[in-house]
């Protein structure tokens, strides 16, 4: 049996990676896992600050991507936002989960491959407004989304063995999907 193949998709908030964890989905039958699966279910009891809460969502995601490689579903991509210095209530960073989940899928088997999407400002701010955010409680306001931006290092790449960088600031999520699955496949060879 095959391994298991993991797409993390990350980037900075309404960077386009639930959208292109879909297409990805469509053209392979993988599983999607995307972060507010997750959020949603803790912060139907705990407060976004709440350190319990972010404690539970990171466990979860640890558990899930663990026994979905255990099992050897045919592929899981995940999405997360990324930002270099965000702390967790351990006091680690976003660099830390990173290694953690990379960690988790080579341990239990699998491949794993780091996608950070990038775009432009502009269009960072012509999507974050889109309803179909509305439906996973994601951040809609243009203003907090300003805050955020600036509050956090969402350039810095995160340093996994097998990572890429695309720029889907002027291609469709059709074509940004395509590429993820032309590098995961190059990687693989």
């Amino acid at each position: 049996m095959e391994k298991t193949k993991v797409i993390f998709i990350y980037g900075a908030p309404s960077a386009g990676k639930l959208t292109t964890a879909k297409e990805v989905v469509a053209l392979t039958n993988f599983k999607l896992l995307h972060n507010h699966l997750t959020t949603d279910l803790v912060r139907s009891i705990f407060e976004r600050a709440d350190p319990i809460g972010m404690t539970l969502i990171t466990k979860f995601r640890f558990e899930m991507l663990e026994a979905a490689v255990k099992a050897k579903v045919k592929g899981v991509v995940m999405t997360g936002v990324y930002a270099r210095d965000f702390k967790y209530p351990n006091g680690e960073t976003d660099e830390w989960f990173a290694r953690e989940i990379e960690k988790i899928v080579h341990e239990n088997g699998g491949e794993f491959y780091g996608v950070k999407l990038t775009t432009d400002n502009q269009t960072l701010f012509s999507r974050v407004t889109n309803e179909d955010r509305k439906q996973w409680k994601k951040l809609t306001d243009a203003t907090k989304l300003e805050e955020t931006l600036g509050m956090y290092d969402f350039e810095t790449v995160a340093s996994f063995k097998n990572n890429t960088v695309i720029d889907n600031t002027e291609l469709t999520a059709k074509e940004v999907a395509e590429k993820i699955l032309a590098f995961a496949k190059e990687e693989n060879s």
